[in-house]
């Protein structure tokens, strides 16, 4: 059995090489050259091929790179012919799998991407999300009923359930993770984050702050206007290893607040859109510790909160840990029944 791995963001990286390493089986991944995500693949020493390029601007550039991507990676396919093809709804990857006749299995955490659901699930064969997403969501997106997979769980359990430890004794540095919003997203598009501005008042608290750019171009922003006031982390960084030592962690999505959650580090998800996040509330309502700020307000309000005190707010995820899903588990299940 061959199996074909799609990668197009850093989450993906991480989740993708774990559930290739788990299931031990012929595989190649595949990704699309975001710096970030091939920094990773190479930090978890797995082989990878890099396969056409992020686009970020308008709609335009995105079509034209996408109708390019799917062209080399019709080629690549068609000599390796693999079995299964299993991507977070990576739209060139799902679409040359169904050209092709190979079956798509597609992970998919974040209803709120409309325009990725829609090119990706109606032609997925199998779709594994977590069981916190309705599951009229997922059909809204146009995947068929006979084809949803949930489970109880979260996709960051993959890589996180490994390093876990109770933290609450743990020394920590009076710092906070920033990692500012995927600007380049086709749900972002258009739309203003407020990351960045909460900068200010961390700073203003007394933590140092560490940022984490997901461009180039955010990179350089920062640097002309906080010069030394922040460290800017350009490499691949151990986030597990980091969040373990410092007392917030706030981003502008949801995969490091939940990995910082997970760990039982206090995090903030300062995410903009008006949208629910299923996944979010799901954890916070087992007890992790995890906030969502739709305002610049809110999220102000919730740091000053965690930083007048931030270890009363770290929490022992071991025993919460042991009553999710891991999603390594379902995927192997599905292959193993076909």
């Amino acid at each position: 059995m061959r199996i074909w791995f799609d990668v197009i963001t850093p989450k993906q990286a991480r989740l993708m090489s774990s559930i290739a390493k788990r299931l031990g089986r012929e595989y190649v991944i595949t990704v699309k050259g975001y710096s970030e995500s091939v920094d990773i693949l190479r930090e978890l020493n797995v082989n990878f091929i890099q396969i056409g390029d992020y686009s970020i601007g308008d709609l335009k550039k995105k079509l034209i790179s996408y109708a390019e991507r799917v062209k080399l990676l019709s080629e690549f396919v068609l000599d390796y012919k693999p079995d299964f093809l299993i991507s977070f709804s990576s739209p060139e990857a799902v679409r040359v799998a169904y050209g092709l006749s190979i079956r798509s299995i597609t992970m998919n955490d974040s209803p709120h991407s409309y325009h990725v659901g829609r090119l990706t699930l109606p032609l997925s064969w199998k779709v594994v999300y977590p069981a916190a997403i309705p599951e009229d969501d997922m059909i809204r997106l146009g995947a068929s009923r006979e084809s949803l997979v949930p489970y109880r769980g979260v996709d960051e359990v993959a890589w996180v359930k490994d390093r876990l430890y109770d933290l609450r004794n743990s020394k920590r540095e009076f710092k906070v993770f920033i990692r500012p919003e995927e600007s380049g997203a086709s749900y972002m598009l258009g739309k203003e984050g407020f990351t960045m501005k909460l900068v200010d008042e961390v700073i203003r608290v007394g933590a140092d702050v560490i940022i984490k750019p997901r461009y180039e171009s955010q990179s350089i922003m920062i640097r002309e206007k906080y010069g030394k006031k922040v460290t800017i982390l350009d490499s691949t960084v151990d986030t597990l290893d980091l969040f373990g030592r410092i007392v917030l962690v706030v981003t502008g999505g949801g995969t490091m607040a939940r990995e910082a959650a997970l760990l039982g580090t206090p995090s903030l998800c300062a995410f903009p859109l008006d949208v629910k996040l299923h996944v979010n509330d799901f954890l916070r309502d087992m007890g992790f510790p995890i906030w969502r700020a739709s305002s610049l307000k809110e999220a102000i309000s919730i740091i000053r909160m965690i930083l007048r005190d931030p270890d009363s707010y770290v929490v022992d995820t071991r025993p919460l840990m042991e009553e999710l899903e891991d999603p390594r588990v379902v995927i192997e299940k599905i292959l193993n029944d076909n």
